[in-house]
């Protein structure tokens, strides 16, 4: 910021214009301010060079009317004294110092970077692009119909026949489509008869259970055989079978119990042997008191035969 400079010079014999604040007058030296205290200079851009004022030049004369004229000698006219420049006022002695200019702030050297943090960056960036990776290459013809095949192998009829429906608008060769039409019709075959035979196993189980209920295991063994002659074993079979021997072994060892009661060694003995041959485990013991009781009856039948001597 320029500060406020004088229009003229102080001394009235010089009186030219004064392009910059100045201590003393560049025409004619005479002092302009009083001397100010020392202040803290403001940081200012530097002055402009100074350009002297335009003389006026005077257009020629031609030499015919030139005139030799004498150049009166006039004696020097004596410099007045400079007036003297009255005090700055305490206002403007005791202005504030102008603030320097702040320096721009610069920020600290940044540390480089070590290796531990890139490698650490390129792990993250490793796991990120493991985890957003772009989903794999579109399977082709032959595995889509694997895949529907399998479908159609887990009785997912719909997902197949969607698949396949895929694979027609998709005009895939007509080697595959028949391939898989073929697949889904021998496995709608097999998944129909799987259905039937569950249904029509729930209506076994209720009507064997119901049979060993009532007392007729032999009823629930003929029921099971049929179910069997048609479907075939599998676990669940096996388990059932194993129940109704369970029951008409115990029927067998019932009608032992009775014969036993009424002192029958024959029916006693048929009894036992019937329940026998069914190996149950669960009875082994059943049908070991009732054998032991079977030989008792026969001792007691061998001893009432013999006839007592002396009679």
């Amino acid at each position: 910021m320029l500060e406020t400079v004088n229009d003229v010079c102080l001394n009235a014999a010089c009186g030219l214009t004064l392009p910059l604040r100045v201590v003393y007058c560049p025409f004619c030296g005479a002092r302009q301010v009083a001397q100010a205290p020392v202040l803290e200079k403001a940081v200012a851009p530097p002055p402009l060079p100074r350009m002297p004022p335009p003389v006026p030049v005077a257009p020629p004369i031609p030499a015919s009317q030139r005139a030799p004229q004498p150049v009166p000698q006039s004696a020097p006219s004596p410099i007045p004294a400079p007036k003297p420049v009255p005090p700055a006022p305490a206002a403007a002695a005791k202005a504030p110092p102008a603030k320097p200019a702040a320096r721009g702030s610069v920020p600290p050297p940044r540390p480089p970077v070590r290796l531990r943090t890139w490698i650490a960056a390129a792990v993250v960036l490793t796991g990120i692009w493991f985890f957003n990776k772009p989903a794999d290459k579109p399977a082709s013809v032959a595995e889509q119909v694997e895949a529907a095949t399998a479908l159609a192998a887990q009785c997912d009829l719909d997902g197949a026949r969607s698949a396949l429906a895929v694979l027609k608008s998709a005009k895939a060769p007509a080697a595959h489509i028949k391939r898989l039409q073929a697949n889904i019709t021998k496995s709608a075959a097999t998944c129909d008869r799987q259905q039937q035979r569950a249904q029509a196993w729930l209506a076994l189980q209720g009507s064997v259970n119901q049979a060993i209920d009532a007392g007729q295991p032999e009823l629930a063994a003929t029921r099971l055989a049929v179910y069997v002659k048609r479907w075939g074993d599998d676990p669940d079979t096996l388990e059932l079978d194993a129940r109704v021997k369970v029951a008409l072994a115990s029927a067998r060892l019932d009608l032992a119990d009775a014969c036993l009661a009424r002192g029958d060694r024959v029916c006693l003995e048929s009894s036992l042997i019937a329940a026998e041959r069914y190996k149950r485990p669960e009875l082994a013991a059943r049908a070991q008191a009732l054998r032991a009781s079977l030989s008792q009856l026969l001792e007691r039948s061998l001893l009432d035969a013999v006839p007592v001597s002396g009679q």
